[in-house]
């Protein structure tokens, strides 16, 4: 059965802290917030589900930090859909220092069944040059109590290119998330969006954002980690709402990131096969990849195939093969 969210944003109410990145009223497209709105806002999804396994999101702000009592009205609303059946999970977002015992034993009581933690970095130095108000221990800590309730699964969020970050601060961030038993990733390259302080740091020459090249090539390893630890990725990039793409200022933004990560992926390992060869100039080969793969392995605009055939200075088709799976590619001369 296909899977569905039914997203209902709650932007910055109740977060503790602006980071640096963030303008919460851009992401979520609404600049105001209103129970009866949100409800409506829920039951209109629900007609569109069809035969979907659908799911209830918070999303926007620090769900958990927001007013007690409307918090509990949220949940409540969230968990009669889910008692009735309509709807087979509630999900919410939140900030790792918004977690504790006594909010863990609310969340189950109104049947939340997925908890995103805005992790962003495992590094210290980064997450204080981003305004994250929290560290390394904080993720940690939030983690332990969530993993260690069988009833929630645990998304850890992930951010690229933020102030002060590396590939390897990167790399590290991926590992812990994994060590921390998420079951889920959410990654997203850092964005320059208008009325933020990144976007006041970026315009006084502070600020260099990555290019989408270098988002790409920073992602592809972190898919690489997750997959080898099993952990799901959910997405890859912003969601391409109306008002990213209307106060985007700089940083690095495809609406179709993920998939540049993918065919990203595909090129290192047509790479790697055609390096064993390797092939002579002029020759034509062909590149078997898995079913349903060969869009991937070819590239966006057949960027894979126009990067190869000249790097090698050969011609290159692309073709299905049974046998093969995942990323797995074969190549022969003809």
């Amino acid at each position: 059965m296909k899977h569905a969210n039914i997203p209902l944003f709650i932007p910055h109410l109740g977060c503790p802290h602006t980071c640096i990145f963030c303008n919460q009223r851009t992401i979520s497209g609404n600049c105001g917030f209103s129970l009866e709105q949100t409800e409506q806002t829920m039951h209109r999804a629900l007609k569109t589900l069809g035969e979907r396994a659908g799911e209830i999101a918070f999303f926007g702000g620090s769900f958990t930090a927001i007013d007690r009592g409307l918090m509990c009205s949220l949940l409540k609303m969230a968990k009669e859909q889910k008692d009735k059946g309509r709807v087979q999970g509630i999900r919410l977002s939140t900030r790792p220092d918004c977690i504790n015992e006594e909010i863990l034993d609310i969340l189950e009581e109104y049947g939340v069944t997925s908890i995103e933690l805005g992790i962003q970095s495992t590094d210290d130095e980064v997450l204080t040059a981003t305004g994250r108000g929290h560290d390394k221990n904080d993720s940690q800590s939030a983690c332990a109590l969530i993993t260690k309730r069988a009833r929630f699964s645990l998304v850890g969020q992930l951010m690229l290119g933020l102030p002060c970050s590396t590939p390897e601060k990167e790399e590290q961030s991926a590992r812990d998330i994994c060590a921390w038993g998420a079951d889920g990733t959410r990654i997203y390259p850092t964005a320059v969006l208008a009325g933020t302080p990144l976007a006041a740091l970026y315009q006084k020459g502070g600020y260099v954002p990555l290019s989408l090249e270098e988002g790409v090539a920073r992602c592809a390893p972190l898919m690489r980690i997750f997959e080898e630890h099993h952990v799901k990725i959910l997405r890859m990039g912003l969601c391409a709402e109306e008002g990213v793409s209307r106060d985007l200022l700089a940083g690095c933004y495809h609406p179709a990131f993920g998939e540049l990560v993918e065919n990203r992926l595909f090129l290192e390992e047509i790479e790697k096969e055609l390096e064993k060869i390797p092939p002579k100039k002029g020759k034509t080969y062909t590149v078997y990849v898995a079913k349903g793969a060969l869009s991937k392995a070819i590239g966006q605009k057949g960027s894979n195939k126009q990067q190869l055939s000249k790097q090698y200075g050969c011609l290159l088709r692309f073709a299905e093969k049974e046998g093969l799976g995942g990323r797995e590619c074969a190549i022969e001369e003809g």
